[in-house]
């Protein structure tokens, strides 16, 4: 099935409009990931740097938009995956919710040593995050972290899990007109 220009262009609409969170915020995301230098060389996939390739081509290789990776990996990888969530929807103003940003970080302990600084890989990819998320309100309002975990995963992966939270309109608009909102009990 193929669709019209008409309705791909609908649909290309959901990376900026309000009522599309998950897909503009991912967008956001996405574009701040990538402009950061930082980011692209602690990722350190040797394979992207000999090519020398652009920031825009670690996205769906290193920076993923979802918590999913290969279950088997041929090539030893560092990863930034990310979601968003909606939190609880405000008991007195329906009009709000908690919007939260999480990034999963993962990196091949074969790789996880930072020579160079002395460092955990994925500790350092959390700080260098948290520095460029931390109190940024490009998604509307202040972002604040609010987790900062580190876990393994299975046996190949040392992995640190940040969570941000905004406070966020809650779809207020339905098919291109204001809902009735309820404010209070």
């Amino acid at each position: 099935m193929e669709l019209s220009e008409l309705e791909l262009e609908e649909l290309r609409r959901f990376r900026t409009e309000p009522e599309a969170d998950d897909i503009r915020y991912k967008q956001i995301i996405k574009k701040k990931l990538l402009a950061n230098n930082k980011i692209i060389y602690l990722l350190h996939n040797k394979e992207l740097e000999d090519e020398g390739a652009e920031p825009d081509e670690y996205f769906n290789i290193n920076i993923l938009p979802y918590y999913l990776i290969s279950p088997t990996q041929h090539k030893v990888m560092n990863f930034i995956c990310f979601e968003t969530s909606q939190g609880e929807v405000s008991r007195t103003n329906s009009a709000m919710k908690n919007q939260q940003i999480i990034f999963y970080i993962l990196c091949h302990h074969s790789d996880n040593n930072v020579r160079e600084l002395s460092c955990a890989r994925h500790d350092m990819l959390a700080a260098v995050i948290i520095k460029s998320f931390q109190g940024c309100n490009d998604f509307g309002n202040q972002l604040k972290l609010i987790d900062n975990k580190p876990s393994v995963v299975d046996t190949d992966y040392a992995a640190r899990t940040l969570i941000f939270e905004q406070i966020a309109t809650n779809s207020i608009v339905n098919n291109g007109k204001v809902k009735n909102l309820r404010v209070g009990y």
